[in-house]
This record gives C-alpha cells, sequence and structure tokens, in this order.
C-alpha cells in the first residue's frame, strides 16, 4: 500500500473483436431507442491482441502482438515500446507491473528485466485483478463498441484503438494510479473478495 505508485508502470493484454468485445454473446438493446440491426459473422469475422500501458501521465506505445505471442514476442514489444519511454523518462525510478502469465514469467523474459535493470513488481498469481490497465481496457472498449459499432476489418479496429487510446485524458490515469492503495486495502478488508473496483 505505501509504494510510489505514481512511479508504476501498469500494463496488460486484452483481445478485441470486429463484431464486439469478447463476453458479449447476445444482442442487448436499449428499449429508449430505435433497434439497430447489425450482422454477425461466422466466428466473429476476426480479431486482434492488444498489449498497452500506462502511467501518471498517459500510455506508452500501444503494441499488437499475434494471438499466440510467445516470450521472443513479448521481449519485443518490451524493447520496442517500455525501454524507449524509459530511457527517456530515466530521471524517475520506474517499477513495471504485469501479470504472471507464463510468458510474463518465463527465463527468458526474466533475464531481459534484469539486463536492462527493470525493477518488476511482484505480483500475486492468482489473485483478484486490482489493475488499474482493466479500467483502461474498459474505457476503450466502451468508446470502440459504442452503440454497438462493428469493423470491416482488422486494419480499421486497430486505428479505433488507436485514436480511443489517445484521447483519455490524463486525469484519468492519475485517479486510477491513486486509487491503487484504496484497491489494496479494500482487497485486505473483503479478504480477498470482489471489490468495488
Amino acid at each position: 500500500m505505501h509504494r510510489n505508485w505514481r512511479n508504476t508502470i501498469f500494463s496488460d493484454e486484452k483481445k478485441f473483436n470486429l463484431d464486439g468485445p469478447d463476453g458479449y454473446n447476445s444482442y442487448w438493446r436499449d428499449l429508449r431507442k430505435e433497434p439497430r440491426y447489425f450482422a454477425k459473422r461466422n466466428f466473429g469475422g476476426g480479431s486482434l491482441m492488444v498489449w498497452g500501458a500506462f502511467h501518471t501521465n498517459g500510455m506508452l506505445k500501444l503494441a499488437f502482438p499475434s494471438k499466440k505471442m510467445n516470450s521472443d514476442e513479448y521481449i519485443s514489444i518490451l524493447q520496442n515500446n517500455l525501454l524507449p519511454f524509459l530511457q527517456e523518462n530515466n530521471t524517475i525510478n520506474w517499477s513495471f507491473q504485469q501479470d504472471n502469465a507464463s510468458i510474463h514469467t518465463s527465463r527468458k523474459v526474466i533475464a531481459w528485466f534484469e539486463e536492462n535493470d527493470i525493477n518488476i513488481i511482484k505480483w500475486p498469481a492468482c489473485s483478484p485483478d486490482q489493475n488499474p490497465m482493466e479500467n483502461i481496457w474498459g474505457i476503450i472498449v466502451t468508446k470502440v463498441y459504442a452503440e454497438n459499432q462493428q469493423y470491416p476489418n482488422v486494419s480499421e479496429l486497430k486505428n479505433a484503438i488507436i485514436k480511443i487510446s489517445n484521447e483519455i485524458s490524463t486525469d484519468i490515469f492519475r485517479k486510477l494510479i491513486d486509487s491503487v492503495p484504496d484497491r489494496v486495502f479494500e482487497l485486505i478488508t473483503k479478504k480477498g473478495g470482489p471489490t468495488k473496483y
């Protein structure tokens, strides 16, 4: 709880589909509006994986890995997206947060972090997800798929994700990071149960 969370970079990956976010298997209609009809492609029509990370002043450059990312591809993302940020902002002693996905904790990836002198936050395995990057994904998903928006191809979906991520205000990033001590406290209070975050 007493860590300087403002010196933390939070990261995560998310899958986006052309026809709507993961987990939306049915159509929901706002009865106050005219019904909208939209096509449902076989097998969802396509999807896109996105790696994102943010800090108190904004987002790092998004990356679009393959759906079967391995340790080498993850290192490439870190090399091209995290490392340049750290080098440009080297007056701050940053910590990097990632979950415990197997590619994040492979020997090769851990060795890369050590070689580049990057401080990794120990994140509990199989814990309730308190990563505020999930909130950023929620904001992006809500706007990318507003009014049941669908995309004809992966390129247009990618452009929408980039555009919306660039429009998130700095105030939101700061509020999310400043909420981390409260998240941890509530998680402890609820003994690992569900929290409002």
